[in-house]
């Protein structure tokens, strides 16, 4: 090996070499590692900034997606609101959410992802304080709206095994709406912040990269010139551009998300202006009736309560319906929320159209209310998954029809009256006047609170005042069939009706008494505008009695009490006897009847009408009946005098010539009630005495002419109770029945 100071003497020797060796292979080493290491470092450069660009784009995604998750959001919630299809704004919303939750998680992580441009890119995790606070802040705000975002998609995309989401209703979008909005916003202002700490990462990582470049490039120019410095150049303000367009690309996005939020803010901001103003209680209920989130305000006074989200619609008409109509209510939201039932069929049996609700007043008992409820199913997959209800206060409308139709049934009821009292003479019509005001007067006073407290509100005594009740509404009832006042008839029917129902409890309370309390008040009314009518009337017609052709002494005697009373009886048979289809005449010995009926021609009058009832109802046998025993077909009443006895009672004799008293009925229903007892040995007067108890009847059905049991009873207390007289009944079954009636002389 050669001595190293020989060779540099002879590289010495040699300047060509010398600068070769010392100058220009130096150079050019240092022009080449320089062109090199400037081109190693442009590379670094070249993937920084891609690196850069691609890092700073994928952040500003993350408000892009953002916004889209948002925005599918909405659009889901106007779709169920359409009742359209929600299936293309579902996947965006899924695609979207995804996206967003890789981009985050490889900003946490590092990871490979997908670049705007298609390039498959790997992140590096932050490891920078700055940005790494700020990404644990979108952490968090991500989470909230990627728990929003996966109920959603959860419960209306396809199913997922052991998969749970919020309800999905027009309230829960809503909700989610909103608060993905809200937190939108939060996340856009974070990922902006986030996109420019990036890119000032960036640009400080390129800076630590240009300077040792530049300095390369000073030394590779020198050494090569200006070719390679100006190639260099070129390439920087290339990726100077590059990055500035990426910048300005941003920014431009940034602002288009600001302009779609403040434009959804506004859109918000009308719907709950909307829901705020409508008239009408709108809200969404789950299959078990949960009111959902998002409701109008009216419904809040519709309904009387506060803070409805959450709340069970059917725990808050419980408590305002009646036990039967709930129950109704209940069934009928079932059937709601059956897919198998058509909504059309079901629509139409709507239960709820018109319901009465009654709301707790403050200062006590209650406000009564007319609500109408509409209802519309919100079906997704076949199922139903929503319903939408509407409730609106209708109680003015009711409140309104109610009082047209109580005015036309009242003009109805005034006309029936009036076409009733025409063909009535006006004695007998002030007759009948007299006649109801006394019994309404007993009614009453039998009613006083006074006396049901006395009573000790329940018991034997409520009971003996409903027969008081009864008797004078019976009387009212026969004399209204005299006169043929087929209003008061009906009215009184169904006031025995309502009586006769209450007989039947087995105890009986002061309370018990409201209906007849409502019942008489009705009669009353009914009195009234007889009354009024009555005075109408008056010019309009003539007595018959004052007929132009009639002597002063015939007028008297078809205005007598015996002739008016024999007229009423006469026309009664005829009406009754049609009814019940039996033929029947009436024979009366007017003197007779005169000298009983002069001083009581009420009494007389009363009593008459409930004998000739009964018997028409039971004793009166229809003609084939008659014909078939050898009775001829038309059968015979009969009122005829009697003698004066010796204690000075005057009587009359009501006979009917049919079956008599049916003796085994009348012991089976007088055992029955208690009367008298079973399987004793009893005399025949005895068991017919049972006839005058108060609602003893043999009839098997009740109609207008029989079946209360009253008019025996009546005839007992008019007879006997109050004129102080006597009855005796005599009677052959199967030939005739008499009632002998004796009265003391009137004083």
């Amino acid at each position: 090996m050669k001595n190293p100071l020989f060779l540099i003497t002879a590289i010495r020797r040699r300047p060509l070499l010398a600068w070769t060796l010392f100058f220009y292979v130096p150079v050019i080493l240092v022009a080449v590692a320089s062109i090199i290491g400037a081109q190693r470092y442009t590379e670094k450069l070249n993937v920084e900034l891609a690196n850069g660009q691609h890092t700073v784009a994928i952040a500003g995604r993350i408000t892009a997606f953002g916004e889209q998750i948002s925005k599918s959001i909405l659009l889901i919630e106007k779709s169920v609101h359409d009742k359209t299809n929600a299936g293309k704004s579902v996947y965006e919303l899924q695609v979207a959410a995804d996206r967003l939750d890789q981009t985050i998680n490889a900003f946490n992580d590092g990871s490979e992802i997908v670049a705007p441009d298609g390039v498959r890119f790997m992140v590096d995790s932050v490891t920078d304080e700055k940005a790494l606070a700020i990404l644990q802040e979108m952490n968090v705000i991500w989470v909230g709206i990627k728990t929003r975002a996966d109920a959603v998609v959860l419960t209306s995309g396809p199913k997922k095994q052991n998969s749970e989401g919020i309800p999905f209703t027009e309230g829960a979008l809503s909700e989610a709406a909103t608060f993905v909005s809200n937190q939108q916003t939060r996340l856009s202002e974070q990922a902006l912040s986030f996109s420019r700490r990036l890119e000032e990462l960036a640009n400080d990582r390129v800076k630590a990269l240009e300077t040792p470049r530049t300095t390369l490039i000073g030394v590779a120019a020198i050494s090569i010139l200006l070719l390679p410095g100006v190639f260099f150049i070129n390439r920087v303000r290339h990726a100077r551009n590059a990055a500035s367009r990426l910048a300005a690309e941003l920014g431009a996005s940034q602002a288009k998300l600001e302009t779609q939020s403040q434009a959804l803010s506004i859109a918000k901001a009308e719907t709950d202006r909307i829901m705020e103003t409508v008239q009408e209680g709108l809200m969404l209920i789950d299959a078990q009736g949960v009111i959902g989130d998002y409701h109008s305000r009216e419904l809040t006074f519709i309904l009387r309560q506060e803070e409805l989200a959450g709340r069970s619609l059917l725990g808050i008409l419980e408590r305002l319906l009646s036990e039967k109509m709930f129950k109704t209510t209940k069934d009928y939201i079932d059937l709601l929320f059956d897919a198998n039932r058509k909504e059309k069929a079901i629509l139409k049996v709507n239960p709820l159209t018109d319901i009465e609700v009654n709301f707790p007043h403050p200062a006590g008992g209650f406000i009564n209310r007319y609500l109408g409820f509409s209802f519309r199913r919100i079906v997704e997959n076949g199922v139903v998954i929503r319903v939408f209800v509407a409730v609106r206060d209708v109680t003015t409308q009711i409140e309104l029809e109610k009082k047209l139709r109580d005015s036309e049934q009242h003009k109805d009821r005034q006309l029936d009256i009036l076409l009733g009292i025409v063909h009535v003479a006006p004695d007998e019509l002030e007759a009948f006047v007299t006649l109801v005001e006394r019994e309404l007067d007993t009614i009453n006073d039998t009613l006083r609170a006074e006396h049901i407290v006395t009573s000790g509100g329940q018991g034997e005594a409520l009971r003996e005042r409903l027969q008081t009740v009864f008797r004078s509404v019976h009387n009212l009832k026969g004399n209204a069939a005299l006169l043929k006042l087929t209003t008061f008839q009906k009215a009184a029917h169904l006031f025995e009706s309502k009586l006769s129902e209450l007989l039947d409890r087995p105890v009986l309370t002061g309370d018990d008494f409201l209906a007849v309390v409502v019942a008489q008040a009705g009669l009353r009314a009914d009195l009234g505008d007889l009354m009024e009518l009555r005075g109408k009337l008056v010019g309009l017609r003539q007595p018959v009695a004052a007929a132009g052709n009639l002597s002063d002494s015939s007028a008297a005697a078809i205005s007598s009490p015996a002739t008016q009373i024999t007229a009423g009886l006469q026309q009664l048979v005829a009406d009754a006897a049609r009814d019940l289809d039996k033929v029947t005449t009436l024979t009366i010995d007017d003197y007779a009847l005169h000298t009983v009926a002069a001083d009581r021609p009420a009494l007389i009058r009363d009593v008459l009408i409930q004998l000739t009832r009964n018997s028409l109802a039971h004793s009166i046998e229809p003609s084939p009946v008659r014909l078939a025993v050898g009775k001829p077909p038309a059968a015979t009443l009969s009122v005829r005098g009697l003698p004066r006895t010796e204690d000075g009672l005057f009587g009359i004799v009501f006979r009917d010539d049919g079956a008599g008293l049916d003796m085994n009925a009348i012991r089976q229903r007088a055992e029955a009630a208690g009367l008298i007892t079973p399987g004793g040995d009893h005399a025949p007067a005895d068991i017919a005495r049972c006839i005058f108890a108060p609602g003893f009847s043999t009839a098997t059905e009740v109609n207008t002419h029989a079946g209360r049991g009253m008019g025996m009873d009546i005839i007992k207390a008019k007879v006997v109770d109050e004129a102080g007289g006597a009855i005796e009944v005599r009677c052959t079954p199967g030939q005739f029945c008499e009632f002998h009636l004796y009265f003391p002389a009137a004083a």
